[in-house]
């Protein structure tokens, strides 16, 4: 059948994901730590803040297939999160600390 591209929940912690976080649109990249833009896939690490990379967020996965998989093979460190799991934990994080 081979291998195949399949989400898999796993508890992480999303203050220690920012920091290391591309989220990548339909055009360009962007650091979550930072703000920069226009950051290369291929990077490594910020080109503003230097942070490594170790997680990539698409903002949409399904158009971007290909480009995932050849990340993978070239990067097979990177984790990728989805963006939308990560915005809503980054809001009800947000929402919890107004409430304090």
């Amino acid at each position: 059948m081979g291998e195949q591209y399949i989400r898999v929940y796993k508890k992480l912690d999303v203050a220690a994901i920012k920091p290391n976080l591309l989220i990548y649109g339909d055009l360009s990249a962007q650091c979550a730590n930072c703000q920069a833009m226009d950051i290369k896939l291929e990077e490594k690490a910020c080109t503003s803040c230097h942070t490594g990379i170790k997680y990539i967020a698409f903002r949409n996965v399904k158009n971007h297939l290909p480009k995932l998989q050849k990340i993978h093979q070239e990067r097979p460190d990177i984790i990728f999160i989805d963006f939308e799991d990560y915005t809503r934990q980054v809001s009800a994080s947000k929402a919890r600390e107004f409430l304090k």
